[in-house]
């Protein structure tokens, strides 16, 4: 990629009004140099984790993604597409929940099904993976990453360049985190779908966070800004400066930044054209421990040591509780667990075998009555 100097828009915006959306969104997007996208067709890519209430800031809002197609429509976009793909639903899947189908609806942009006539594509980097993407991306002009400011149990933090995985359809996500079982390992791929995909423009939602033990599971806090920039690796930086990270002990930034997949080579090399992020630091922000790096020479040459690799995971990662009094025996984090980790007993209670728990976290990811936690004391700062 070409270096240059990145520009990161960020904006203060506290409600979810269409009249202050409308006016930041713009705002922040032209600051962001958003380029032309007079006759073109563009793709939004919000972060619709499970199909989740707004309120439970799990989701991108649906009021970010009506004002976005508005100002779209009016800068002259021929037609404006919004997908993605949970990991637990099938083909047919409409996030009605979260409130992102109805205000496609209303303004006029149309739901894309990311399960229907995938086409695989080979990652680079990755082990010589080839995953489905959504047929789509061979016909739009433009995808715009629209991300949710959140935590990530397993990533640290869920940013601009993570949310691009929910392109992939449905379950092929969770074969994913069993073949690359460490946080190095899952950066590397994920930089990989990074570089296929191409997003050319992102904005996230920070107008309500989440912190603690997300991406499913920690709680809401006003934060109180859209964020926007043509380089989604950039973004993402900005987000773990805000959160209080070093944005290179993220992994996936990290990995990035070391396959020449970023517009800067320095952090100080990208530009604030409006606040800037180091001077939004919240120090209290509730943060995931950042463990050790994983340093596994096999993990870096052959899967012949994918079963030392896993076993030094679980060793130094907190697991998933499970509680039974909370529990509906819905069987979701048993249908998606990549180990085949966990199964319902008689009475409908989740049994763990944390011998083969490969510590991905997305049974917490999919529990749609939080009866999944992690062991707070070793995980959480």
């Amino acid at each position: 990629m070409k270096h240059a100097s990145p520009a990161v828009a960020i904006e203060r915006c506290e409600t979810y009004s269409s009249t202050e959306l409308d006016t930041v969104v713009s705002l922040v997007c032209d600051l962001a140099l958003l380029p032309d996208i007079r006759g073109k067709r563009i793709l939004l890519k919000p972060n619709i984790l499970s199909d989740a209430p707004p309120e439970r800031a799990v989701t991108t809002r649906p009021e970010l993604i009506a004002s976005l197609i508005r100002m779209l429509k009016a800068r002259g976009a021929s037609q404006v597409l919004v997908g993605d793909s949970p990991g637990i639903h099938g083909p047919g899947f409409s996030p009605k929940i979260s409130g992102i189908a109805r205000v496609c609806g209303e303004e006029g942009a149309l739901w894309c099904d990311f399960a229907k006539n995938p086409v695989m594509h080979r990652i680079p980097g990755a082990l010589g993976l080839k995953l489905p993407l959504p047929h789509i991306l061979n016909e739009v002009d433009m995808v715009i990453s629209v991300a949710k400011m959140k935590t990530h149990q397993l990533m640290y933090t869920t940013g601009s360049v993570k949310n691009l995985f929910g392109m992939v359809p449905g379950l092929y996500k969770s074969s994913c985190h069993m073949r690359y079982p460490t946080r190095e390992s899952f950066a590397r791929m994920l930089a990989g779908l990074y570089s296929v995909i191409a997003p050319q423009f992102s904005v996230m939602d920070a107008i309500v966070s989440m912190e603690g033990p997300g991406p499913a599971g920690g709680m809401p806090r006003h934060t109180g800004l859209i964020i926007a920039s043509p380089d989604p690796t950039a973004l993402d930086v900005s987000q773990s400066i805000i959160m209080g990270y070093d944005p290179l002990t993220i992994p996936l930034t990290r990995e990035l930044k070391n396959r020449n997949l970023t517009s800067w080579i320095h952090i100080d090399d990208i530009e604030y054209p409006l606040l800037h992020a180091s001077d939004l630091v919240l120090h209290d922000y509730k943060r995931i421990k950042q463990e050790k790096r994983t340093r596994l020479f096999g993990s870096l040459l052959s899967p012949l040591f994918t079963r030392r690799i896993k076993l030094h995971h679980r060793r130094h990662e907190p697991k998933p509780l499970f509680d039974d009094d909370l529990c509906i025996g819905c069987g979701r984090c048993v249908k998606i667990c990549p180990a085949k980790a966990l199964s319902l007993d008689k009475e409908r209670h989740i049994v763990a075998d944390y011998s083969a728990c490969i510590r991905c976290y997305c049974c917490h990811e999919v529990c749609p009555v939080d009866a999944i936690t992690i062991e707070t004391n070793e995980g959480i700062n």
